[in-house]
């Protein structure tokens, strides 16, 4: 494989990264697109099976990385979702429990 492509592919892992890392979830599909067609054309050229392998493994391993830390992020958000939820319904039966005092 030509050090250019190698260096697209990780590129796209790179950019996938910096989009979790600033919460840009929308831009990761088009991304995964991305990376999925340059590695396609990538696989179509690579005469070497050794080093075929070699760049599936590595991206293999990127792209672990990169689910299991989006999947912690969605449950930081769903953590923080259910807190923020818990905060609320407290506040409106604070206000309701205020609401009936203050008539009263």
């Amino acid at each position: 494989m030509d050090g250019q492509r190698q260096q697209q592919l990780f590129a796209l892992i790179d950019a996938m990264n910096a989009s979790l890392d600033k919460q840009r979830w929308r831009r990761m599909p088009a991304l995964h697109q991305q990376l999925m067609r340059l590695f396609h054309d990538y696989e179509a050229t690579e005469t070497s099976a050794t080093e075929l392998r070699g760049v599936k493994e590595q991206l293999y391993a990127a792209y672990a990385t990169l689910i299991e830390r989006q999947n912690q992020r969605a449950e930081e958000l769903k953590r923080r979702m259910e807190s923020h939820q818990q905060n609320q319904e407290g506040l409106l039966a604070y206000s309701m429990v205020n609401l009936i005092s203050e008539k009263s």
